[in-house]
């Protein structure tokens, strides 16, 4: 069963930043970027459960990340009824965690 993914707004917001970030350094690197992103975002929605607990995640629900191929960037999310949740296109380098209230929203 594939899952019905829903993005958080803060969530969007990063993703859009993102894209035009990258759309900066070199063109098409954006398009590139949003490409890695959808194909992520595909992979979670087919088997969300295939990737590891974020760690030091130790309450419901339980939240998961996934590396964006090729960008610093994991998909943060997780499940709740039939929807995929995605709480952050998070960088990997920089404010850990920032996301977590999101969860709760």
């Amino acid at each position: 069963m594939t899952l019905r993914p829903r993005v958080h707004p803060e969530a969007e917001a990063e993703f859009l930043d993102a894209v035009r970030y990258y759309e900066t350094t070199e063109a098409g690197l954006g398009e590139e970027f949003d490409i890695e992103v959808a194909k992520a975002v595909d992979h979670i929605q087919w088997n969300p459960d295939a990737w590891p607990k974020f760690p030091g995640w130790d309450r419901l629900p339980i939240v998961r990340s996934r590396k964006v191929e090729v960008f610093p960037y994991r998909v943060v999310y997780f499940v709740r009824d039939d929807e995929l949740l995605i709480v952050a296109f998070s960088h990997q380098s920089r404010r850990p965690g920032y996301w977590k209230q999101r969860v709760d929203r």
